[in-house]
């Protein structure tokens, strides 16, 4: 994708994180495995979410200073992008303590603003998922468009990926904007 600069109101919320205030949105859902067939496991479930990353742009992208400082950041392609960085196991057996601990931390910004905490079994027998992005990346609908990309309405509906389809656009360095 070529590099769009951020609107006022999504730079604005950059500018008023701070170490005690992140402007992180996050959620937390427990599924249940299938009652017939294998239970997923991390690899199968990390597979499944890396597979639909090519139908999100905005996750795999990053954001980049404007060349002065003058105007509000890009967003730019993730040239090094890599899901293991955004998509982790957890051995957590309580999805509530593991959504203080995900959600007490900021984003690093020197890549894409977002994370996936996968609990593959949680003390219950559930699987739990805990995931957060930057609030100048989504909204309430952005939210849900993720959770349609991620899910399927029913079972053995899935949709085919597009992620090996995806290369990153190089971007000009700073000096060259």
């Amino acid at each position: 994708m070529p590099p769009e600069r951020l609107s006022a109101l999504d730079a604005s919320f950059l500018a008023v994180e701070s170490p005690s205030a992140h402007m992180h949105v996050g959620w937390a859902a427990t599924f249940a495995p299938p009652a017939d067939g294998p239970r997923p496991d991390f690899d199968a479930l990390f597979a499944h979410i890396a597979g639909r990353l090519g139908r999100a742009p905005r996750f795999r992208q990053r954001i980049a200073p404007d060349a002065l400082g003058l105007n509000a950041p890009l967003w730019i392609d993730a040239e090094d992008f890599d899901p293991a960085d955004h998509i982790h196991r957890s051995a957590a057996e309580d999805l509530a303590q593991l959504a203080d601990a995900v959600l007490s931390e900021p984003l690093p910004r020197d890549r894409p603003l977002w994370e996936f905490w996968i609990a593959d079994r949680l003390a219950d027998g559930s699987i739990g998922l805990v995931g957060k992005a930057h609030h100048c990346m989504v909204d309430g609908l952005a939210a849900v468009e993720l959770g349609t990309l991620l899910l399927d309405a029913a079972p053995g509906t899935a949709r085919a990926s597009r992620s090996g389809c995806w290369r990153a656009t190089r971007w000009r360095s700073r000096a060259r904007r």
